[in-house]
């Protein structure tokens, strides 16, 4: 489950948004653990963040639970594409699209056998 926080808002409710949430929603559901949403498009955050532009999202764990944090990152981090941000703050998950964002290098190419 996802509960949103009353001082949650969304200008432009994005693709880029929808499935972040959606990834929260499925770690909720697997983890039995109820997913927080403390902010998406707020005026509390400074200029370095994409909040302002409703690309951006904290995100916590119902009762403020430190030990599902790490869990939480690890699975969005995990399952989001590229272009996605996943940081584990002090307490809450951060998690931000930036579609100019350079994408992670390629891993080598596999040698071929001589």
């Amino acid at each position: 489950m996802l509960r949103f926080e009353p001082s949650v808002r969304i200008v432009y409710f994005s693709e880029p948004l929808s499935l972040a949430l959606h990834m929260a929603s499925v770690w909720a559901l697997v983890s039995a653990r109820a997913v927080v949403v403390n902010s998406i498009d707020d005026l509390q955050h400074g200029t370095t963040t994409l909040h302002g532009f409703s690309l951006a999202l904290d995100l916590d764990t119902e009762g403020d639970r430190p030990e599902d944090l790490p869990k939480l990152h690890g699975y969005l981090a995990r399952h989001l594409p590229p272009g996605y941000e996943v940081l584990l703050e002090r307490d809450h998950v951060h998690v931000e699209w930036d579609m100019h964002r350079p994408r992670p290098p390629a891993p080598p190419a596999p040698a071929k056998p001589a």
